[in-house]
């Protein structure tokens, strides 16, 4: 018996430390990442019916998503999930975010006495009228600034017609979606059928059929979490830069010709919107008269455009508004002709090798992406140079008769910029190739180093190279070579290197001196500041040169350590000299590590003391119990 309950106090004793060694750390709750699958409305209606989802609440079979066809996932780095105004949200991290429909094929494949897919002959869902006939199945996705304008951005029809192989994407989200948010609407919508008892007629059989329409409605909210987008200036003393003012191209030229804007032009008088730049610390011109946009560090310069109009009603005058271009092209950019939408926005990045990348054109910009009233982020920009272009069509219903536009008139306008973005920073980084660690001005290495530009692209290097030379005098200096430098330069051979970096936009100048090699003649040079002729003096009177460079006066007591006057970093700026480093291989300090250490035994001592206490108390427990259960005995 006393074995018995000796054993029963132990194993309860395993089980509360257990448990209180597993409550004793922190719950992590993981982000979800890779994607997410949505759930959605499923909606149910009858034959006849054309899907009205959006007024028809009685028809809702489920709203957690089950009974579908397949599942809706967003691709992408989800870091969070929440609710805006009633509305599923997701903060995701990612650059690229994808949807996706995934299905099978059991209902495509099934039977006729099985609920199977068939065409759908009817081009019509809920308020939405297609171009094309549903068949198996449509796929539409629209989306919507507030969540309750939509605008139609993706139709697929025949959506289902064959086995898939494959899961594809449908869509990919924008990056301006992800900056300002966006709300999204999925539609899945599609017609099935299943052979019932069939009705007899004399000697023949009639096949009876059902059949059902099925939609299903997903709507959620995406927005980007990136970090770069929660540092931007939202104080309302920002500089701003205007740019851009509109030009008539003409008629169906691919936005390219220039016609004089006079008072019987529909836009003379008023403007469209406007585009600026903010987020920068200052601005210049280059040798075109572009503005150049200067960064420093923390600094997000962004584009943004303000839509000063409502596009189904410019100027307040309701015959004019933006049209949908069907067969929309730009000459300039070399774009293919596509259907631009209400307003396309073009925008072409020149890197620092003056490469041109290929154009990134937003479609539909006007009606799916910007607010009337409001400032809407269209990029953040990095280093380069950058051509922007709105190209819209403008519709005049000048002429009606019965309420009903005649012969409208179309006119083609353009709002073309050029820009340019530059750090404003003069600095450069050695690293040395060993150990990766930053190297300082008047740093000694044996490994060499190599420069970092920490991605300043359009910074001058120069890099100026010295050795020792026996002359007439004894030992010189002798420049082995002065030329220009590139980010990523590697320098191993014994020498003394000046590295001089300038800004050609800010006429700063930064010089840094390392020397390479074990000469203690060279790194008292680069130390003290002093010339190989003063130090070679000195050496001749008795002095000492350190390891470190520094140099001990023979005659005094005390050795005298002779400090740098010169070669210090110079920056000119007081805002630029906040720069920082690209991350360097640097160890904690052994003085903070010691204190981490000391805390874990600290608290590791501290729950081994817990754990005796308990034990203690449970052998005592066990024991009382024993003794009392005797005692009943």
């Amino acid at each position: 018996m006393k074995s018995r309950l000796f054993t029963i106090s132990f194993k309860l004793f395993m089980v509360y430390v257990i448990f209180g060694w597993v409550l004793s750390y922190p719950i992590m709750v993981y982000a979800v990442s890779g994607g997410i699958n949505v759930s959605g409305k499923v909606y149910e209606f009858d034959e006849k019916s054309h899907y009205e989802f959006s007024i028809a609440d009685e028809y809702i079979l489920t709203t957690d998503g089950g009974e579908t066809y397949g599942k809706l996932s967003i691709n992408g780095n989800i870091t969070d999930t929440s609710e805006l105004n009633g509305t599923a949200s997701y903060s995701i991290e990612s650059e690229d975010v994808t949807l996706s429909y995934t299905y099978g094929d059991s209902v495509l494949t099934a039977d006729d006495d099985e609920w199977h897919l068939i065409d759908d002959k009817s081009k019509t869902v809920d308020d939405i009228e297609l171009d094309d006939r549903i068949m198996k199945g449509v796929l539409i996705l629209q989306t919507s600034t507030d969540g309750k304008t939509w605008v139609d951005d993706v139709i697929k029809t025949n959506v289902f017609e064959e086995i898939p192989t494959q899961t594809e994407s449908f869509y990919s989200v924008t990056d301006i979606q992800l900056v300002n948010g966006c709300y999204y609407r999925v539609i899945i919508a599609y017609e099935t059928r299943i052979k019932s008892n069939p009705t007899k007629i004399l000697f023949a059989s009639l096949d009876n059929y059902e059949y059902k329409k099925q939609a299903e409605v997903y709507e959620f909210y995406l927005n980007s979490k990136n970090k770069s987008l929660d540092a931007l200036d939202k104080s309302e003393n920002k500089l701003k830069y205007s740019l851009g003012s509109k030009v008539n191209t003409g008629k169906d030229n691919g936005y390219s010709g220039s016609v004089a804007i006079d008072k019987k032009d529909p836009h003379y008088g008023w403007d469209l919107g406007n585009f600026f730049v903010s987020g920068y610390t200052r601005n210049t011109k280059d040798e075109n008269g572009n503005p150049v946009f200067l960064k420093n560090v923390g600094d997000k310069v962004a584009l943004y455009f303000n839509l000063k109009q409502d596009i189904d009603n410019l100027n307040g005058n309701e015959a004019l508004s933006i049209s949908e271009d069907l067969k929309g092209y730009d000459e300039y950019f070399e774009t293919d002709m596509t259907n631009f939408g209400r307003g396309a926005l073009i925008i072409r990045h020149t890197n620092y090798e003056n490469v041109q990348q290929e154009p990134i054109i937003y479609t539909n910009y006007l009606n799916a992406n910007a607010k009337t009233g409001a400032d809407t982020i269209v990029q953040l920009f990095e280093e380069g140079d950058y051509e922007v272009a709105l190209d819209y069509k403008i519709k005049n219903n000048k002429t009606k008769v019965f309420g009903q536009s005649i012969l409208p008139e179309y006119d083609d306008y353009r709002i073309f910029f050029k820009f340019s973005v530059r750090n404003g920073n003069c600095m450069v980084y050695p690293f040395d190739v060993t150990t990766k660690a930053e190297l300082t001005n008047s740093s000694i290495t044996e490994n060499g180093f190599y420069l970092d530009l920490a991605k300043s692209r359009y910074l001058d290097i120069n890099i100026k190279k010295e050795v020792l030379k026996e002359g007439a005098e004894g030992l010189t200096e002798d420049i082995r070579f002065n030329k220009p430098a590139k980010d990523g330069d590697k320098y191993t051979e014994e020498g003394i290197f000046t590295i001089t970096v300038s800004n050609r936009y800010t006429d700063q100048l930064t010089t840094k001196t390392i020397y390479v090699g074990a000469n203690k003649v060279l790194k008292a040079f680069v130390t003290t500041g002093l010339s190989i002729k003063e130090i070679n003096n000195l050496v001749s009177k008795g002095a000492e040169i350190a390891d470190d460079g520094t140099i001990s006066q023979a005659s005094t007591e005390e050795a005298v350590i002779t400090t740098v006057p010169v070669n210090q970093d110079i920056d000119t700026d007081e805002a630029i000299s906040t720069d920082t480093a690209p991350d360097s291989t640097a160890n904690v300090p052994a003085s903070e590590s010691l204190e981490i250490a000391d805390d874990n035994i600290n608290q590791s001592f501290d729950y081994i003391i817990i754990i005796a206490v308990i034990f203690i108390i449970a052998i005592i427990v066990g024991i009382i119990l024993y003794k009392r259960k005797r005692g009943v005995e």
